[in-house]
């Protein structure tokens, strides 16, 4: 559009230009002409055709003069963003591989299916390993019975506590210590369960569903309005009259109901009224009956004795909710304003390390134990030996009890390993790849781990690490509950986003337009071959329909700020030293604007890169002179009409001079 203002105001100073030599022209045409007659007929073509030029030119300018091509100063909405384009992401990826071999028996899904955290999702023939439980259970009764006659055997031995009694009590100080420890991981899991501290009202909450924290982190503020106190000004000499633990009467200042109160206070500091008058506060608390809030007034008295002015009310108690112990927020059971007791659960824990400390703390337990028991046996068998002189009777107790334990020990192995051919879903959300499927054998070279693209919890059928480690899954499953994308926000810019910021997000798939918002921004940039560093700002895409897809690429908008109904300019119509050109008279001498225009100063503010705000300077409704264009705009329209010309006029003899006009 400014281009097109360029152009009219180049043809109207042509227009004035081109008038004065017309008349200059046609004098010295005329004297041409009466002298010499036989070129009168090739002067009135060219006459006729610099009367074409010139009328086409008045009127293409005065055409362009009534248009609407004209820049005006104008109310309008500005945002400014921040600009970036990636693609969409799940929540969370996961491959599901096998860590055993076999054929898969069945598969109860297909791609496409959703499917809960928890559902089955392959079943692998376990028949070998059923085979070698049974022949465990078969190894066992024969060391129970092994060991069993050879305790028999030992058990008319007399104990010697003096030369293994030192071994007992370690061992016996070791189960101590095991204990101890399964104890603590016990209570490490209870601790995964945060639990309120206060009883109250929530007033605001300082975590969200997925965030990591550590303990001691702040959870929520809470006010116990149930009980409320009120420091009520008293005159000095009646305020010493009043006495701790006294019954005082309440009257509300907004609806004159009464309140009974107990004194709990009398300050000690005598502060300065009204009319050279003295008074002490004394306080009161009173249970809340519902009807009072914090901020509310009231007078007192106590038995006969009246307040001087009136008091604010004030929560007894407010504090914080903090967290117990560290790890990401999986379940959170409170909101604003909500009502919650000392003890209450307020949110749940996910912490990857618990479940595996209380499996290890167990069987460090179980260890320490059955050593113990091998003290107690060595120390049986060692009485023997020293009593009865036998070393071969106390060597095959102590070989017998190994060998039992053995036995035990790989049994319950094997039963650690059969859960892993029954695999199920580790989280809920939608499979969008099947490569195996029931009657498929997976051989030895199939084995790996099922695969996780963030943080979760490992099971004995799949562990969870990296989601594109693999290219030989099982399956993969998308957690779509929400959809990401990640921005590179440059330095210059990182600055101006925030948390919670509105993301406006666009994709040529669709042709629609979602809303997310900035979720978190990495301080961990990088640096780039321009020497300009980034910054990773992950967005939540909180409204999404089926047609967004992971994979997708997305066009996102960070609004940094948006101003309504404010007066703006082009930003091209804005000159060096922050001018304008106005249509007007000058008001001064050295003014340099256009024909027609006057400069003005102008303060600016917020831009989106095609109009800039305009706090001053200018007024709704003005005319501003475009600087916008190349400088020969005019030449190329002169050229173009000159061109047409020759087109009309060049026919034969047929041709009409001046005809099929500009």
């Amino acid at each position: 559009m400014n281009k097109f203002i360029l152009v009219r105001n180049k043809i109207k100073d042509f227009t004035f230009f081109i008038g004065g030599k017309l008349k200059i022209f046609f004098a010295a045409l005329w004297k041409l002409m009466k002298n010499h007659k036989i070129w009168s007929a090739v002067i009135c073509i060219v006459l006729a055709l610099v009367l074409f030029i010139g009328i086409s030119t008045v009127r293409l300018g005065k055409k362009l003069e009534d248009s609407n091509l004209l820049i005006k100063v104008e109310k309008r909405d500005i945002e400014e963003k921040i600009n970036d384009s990636n693609v969409v992401e799940p929540n969370n990826e996961y491959s599901i591989t096998a860590n055993v071999t076999g054929e898969i028996l069945d598969d109860p899904f297909e791609e496409g299916d959703t499917v809960q955290k928890g559902d089955l999702m392959y079943t692998i023939d376990a028949s070998t390993i059923e085979n070698s439980i049974q022949s465990a259970d078969i190894a066992i009764a024969k060391a129970k019975k092994n060991y069993d006659d050879a305790i028999n055997e030992n058990s008319k031995t007399v104990r010697d506590t003096a030369t293994s009694a030192s071994s007992v009590e370690s061992a016996r100080i070791a189960v101590d210590k095991a204990q101890q420890a399964y104890n603590d991981a016990l209570k490490a899991r209870d601790d995964l369960s945060l639990k309120s501290n206060h009883t109250g009202i929530v007033t605001e909450i300082h975590i969200s569903e997925g965030d990591t924290i550590a303990a001691g982190t702040k959870i929520a503020d809470i006010i116990d309005n149930s009980k409320l106190k009120i420091k009520v000004p008293f005159n000095t000499a009646d305020a010493d009259n009043v006495h701790v633990g006294e019954a005082a009467d309440l009257t509300l200042t907004k609806n004159g109901s009464s309140v009974r109160g107990v004194v709990t206070e009398i300050g000690a500091l005598v502060e300065s009224g009204s009319g050279f008058t003295s008074y002490k506060k004394v306080t009161i608390e009173v249970d809340n009956p519902g009807a009072i809030s914090s901020g509310d007034t009231a007078t007192a008295m106590v038995g006969d004795i009246a307040c001087n002015d009136a008091g604010t009310f004030e929560n007894l108690t407010e504090d914080s909710i903090t967290a117990s112990s560290g790890g990401k927020i999986s379940s959170l059971y409170i909101s604003e304003n909500s009502h919650v007791y000392n003890g209450e659960k307020i949110a749940m824990l996910d912490s990857d390390s618990v479940e595996s400390q209380i499996s290890s703390a167990l069987l460090s337990l179980n260890d320490a134990n059955q050593a113990l028991e091998r003290a107690k046996i060595q120390q049986n068998t060692s009485n023997a030996t020293t009593s009865l002189g036998d070393d071969k009777l106390n060597s095959a107790v102590k070989t017998a009890k190994m060998t039992y334990d053995d036995a035990v020990l790989s049994k319950e192995k094997l039963l650690k390993q059969l859960e892993d051919y029954t695999i199920k879903a580790p989280i809920s959300g939608t499979v969008v790849t099947k490569n195996k499927k029931k009657g498929d054998n997976l051989g030895s070279g199939s084995s790996s781990t099922s695969s996780y693209s963030s943080s979760g919890s490992s099971s004995s059928s799949s562990q969870l690490t990296s989601a594109s480690a693999s290219s030989s899954a099982m399956a993969v499953i998308y957690d779509m509950s929400e959809l990401k994308c990640t921005l590179n926000v440059d330095e210059l810019d990182v600055k101006n986003v925030k948390t919670g910021q509105k993301v406006t997000i666009t994709t040529d798939v669709t042709d629609k337009e979602y809303t997310g918002v900035v979720e978190n921004i990495s301080v961990n940039g990088t640096a780039g071959s321009n020497g300009v560093t980034t910054y990773p700002v992950k967005v939540n895409i909180i409204d999404f329909d089926d047609a967004l897809l992971p994979g997708m690429n997305v066009e996102a908008n960070i609004i940094i700020s948006s101003v309504h109904n404010v007066l703006a300019i082009p930003v091209s119509n804005l000159n060096r030293g922050n001018t304008v050109y106005v249509k007007g008279d000058k008001t001064e001498e050295n003014d340099k604007a256009p024909e027609g225009y006057k400069t003005v100063s102008v303060t600016t503010g917020s831009s989106d890169g095609e109009y800039i705000q305009v706090f001053s300077g200018v007024e709704e409704g003005e005319i501003l002179y475009s600087t916008a264009g190349t400088g020969n705009s005019m030449e190329e329209m002169m050229q173009q009409s000159h061109e047409r010309m020759k087109d009309s006029a060049g026919g034969g003899s047929g041709g009409r001079p001046g005809g099929g006009g500009m």
